[in-house]
């Protein structure tokens, strides 16, 4: 009888030694899961900030085409009334020079 009240003392112990390393794989399980946790909503605030930056980016890129094409036509408006103005400059001295040359 002695050695079986013996025998269930030692399992208790066993017991009570196996209920606190699974207590305390619990704890390490939830402070795991508790920092991943904070690990992935500071990654989404990241993404979130890039995506907003990059947003921002897309937008200066547009706008800088858009006024890239604006300044492309101005300069070429500008080319053509140049054009025009140095023919029609030179259209008035050709008759004059012609009509010097009769």
């Amino acid at each position: 009888m002695y050695a079986a009240r013996s025998k269930i003392t030692a399992l208790e112990a066993e017991i009570a030694t196996l209920k606190r390393k699974v207590q305390d794989a619990q704890a390490d399980k939830e402070h795991f899961e508790a920092k991943l946790n904070a690990r992935m909503v500071n990654k989404d605030k990241d993404l979130a900030a890039k995506d907003e930056e990059i947003a921002e980016l897309k937008h200066q890129l547009f706008e800088a085409h858009d006024k890239n094409e604006s300044l492309e036509i101005d300069l070429e408006a500008k080319r053509v009334k140049a054009e025009t103005a140095e023919e029609a400059r030179k259209r008035p001295r050709r008759r004059v020079i012609s009509a010097l040359l009769r």
